[in-house]
């Protein structure tokens, strides 16, 4: 079984150079060697699972580092191989993220302590080299799909920190693949009552809007907008996000979108002007996420238009964005340096976070809102874009856009409105900041920001003015 496995796994590495092929074979046999004798839950040699891990990453075209740390992810915690040895034979960027991926001694730590310590190693890991997360992402995937031989007791807590922690985690780094895989086994093993009930009600809608989009499609080709225009497709969210939307009051049609794939990103405003003079556009519902950035690398715009009588969603992108889509961050390795990567994803989260938490228990509990959370995005009245955890408020906003402007804060115009400064924020709010010739950060204002920074910067404030 191990050697099939080894020859699918160099099979699927077809993308790699012959050089990097070798190495990847080489940590292949040293990881092969490191845990021979050892065995998982399901009865299969233990080797299989870090082979697994390798494979989820191929999937995306990993680069090599990724993939020969996947292969030696659990070699320092299982064995008795040190880390000092792996950097011998794999370099030291190798031993850093396996170390990151490596988990404490147990020792006395109680259970959520012990949690909370190998979080905050692993996410203080992931700010020097993203890929740490990336692998950590692959591991709990594999581990999910071999959960069924696990006890009850042990699924439930399982699975509910796949969906609290690493599904949103995935959706951060752009492993949106992988967080749909996340999320549909998570769902399955907290309630596969729901869960199959469900499935049978999407697939029943979902049978009726193929044939709307089919008729989108038809009008598009009729068009001749070919030129533009190079793929088409609609999509679904992941069924456990679909389950909860249906519970906040949304309609299940309103969960399918149509995905247009253009070449440039000016040929989306382009599609965009044939699509709305096929179909009545729904007024007040376009958004332009290329022109006022979300996120650095999905860039899209998207509208609402109706196709005989039923209101559709429809998401305009261009080929990069596709690309980021199918192979997430894996996109962005070979472009960007991986410090500056990594720091742009988690932007000054986890180090503001570790600087105000006085235990690893406070660090995820601020991190996970900090960098789980789904966003917002703020802007001053130049149009400048402030990007906040959902939930924030102007405070957060003010430190985030100036620490020496929000402490002297006297108020704030929210659209141009008089607001408090604990005034809660929401998408697209423009915020214009008032501020008085003292200071007027005070203790009161820790009760209500929600931020690491905001928090950090009101309490250094109040120290030096005491």
């Amino acid at each position: 079984m191990i050697n099939e496995v080894k020859k699918v796994l160099l099979k699927k590495c077809n993308y790699l150079s012959e050089a990097e092929t070798i190495q990847l074979q080489q940590a292949m046999e040293f990881a092969e060697q490191t845990h021979i004798g050892q065995t998982r839950a399901t009865g299969e040699p233990y080797i299989i699972h870090p082979f697994e891990v390798c494979f989820i990453l191929l999937e995306y075209e990993a680069d090599l580092t990724s993939l020969v740390c996947a292969l030696l992810h659990d070699v320092v915690e299982d064995t008795d191989v040190s880390l000092s040895e792996i950097e011998t034979h794999f370099g030291i960027q190798v031993a850093i993220i396996v170390n990151g991926l490596t988990k404490f001694e147990k020792g006395t730590f109680e259970k959520e302590e012990y949690s909370a310590i190998n979080t905050e190693k692993l996410l203080s890991t992931a700010m020097i080299d993203i890929r740490v997360a990336v692998i950590k992402l692959a591991d709990r995937l594999h581990n999910m799909r071999t959960l069924a031989v696990k006890r009850i007791e042990k699924k439930i807590p399982y699975a509910n920190e796949t969906l609290l922690f690493f599904s949103p985690l995935a959706e951060k780094i752009g492993l949106y693949k992988l967080q749909e895989e996340l999320e549909e086994l998570g769902f399955y093993y907290l309630n596969p009552q729901r869960y199959a009930r469900f499935k049978k009600i999407m697939e029943d809608y979902t049978q009726v809007f193929s044939n709307t989009y089919h008729k989108f499609v038809h009008k598009l080709q009729v068009s001749d907008s070919n030129t533009i225009i190079i793929h088409t497709e609609w999509q679904k969210p992941p069924l456990f996000k679909s389950y909860n939307l249906i519970s906040e009051g949304h309609h299940f049609l309103d969960l399918l979108t149509i995905h247009v794939t253009t070449k440039t990103t000016s040929n989306c405003y382009t599609a965009l002007g044939v699509i709305h003079s096929l179909f009545e556009p729904v007024p007040h519902q376009f958004i332009d996420q290329i022109a006022i950035e979300k996120h650095p690398f999905l860039k899209y715009l998207k509208t609402k238009v109706r196709i005989d009588d039923q209101i559709n969603h429809v998401i305009i992108q261009d080929e990069k964005t596709q690309n980021y889509y199918e192979n997430g961050i894996f996109d962005k390795l070979q472009e960007s340096n991986i410090q500056n990567l990594s720091v742009s994803l988690f932007g000054e989260s986890v180090y503001s976070v570790k600087s105000i938490a006085q235990s690893s228990i406070a660090f995820c509990e601020l991190v996970s809102f900090e960098l789980l959370q789904k966003e917002i995005t703020v802007f001053t009245p130049k149009m400048d874009v402030i990007k906040l955890p959902e939930n924030s408020n102007i405070i957060d906003f003010a430190y985030a856009l100036n620490s020496s402007l929000a402490s002297k804060m006297a108020f704030a115009k929210v659209n141009g409105e008089v607001q408090s400064p604990q005034t809660a924020l929401h998408d697209m709010d423009i915020v214009e900041i008032h501020t008085s010739n003292k200071i007027m950060a005070n203790p009161k204002w820790l009760h209500h920001v929600q931020t690491s920074r905001a928090i950090k910067e009101i309490i250094d404030v109040i120290e030096k003015n005491k």
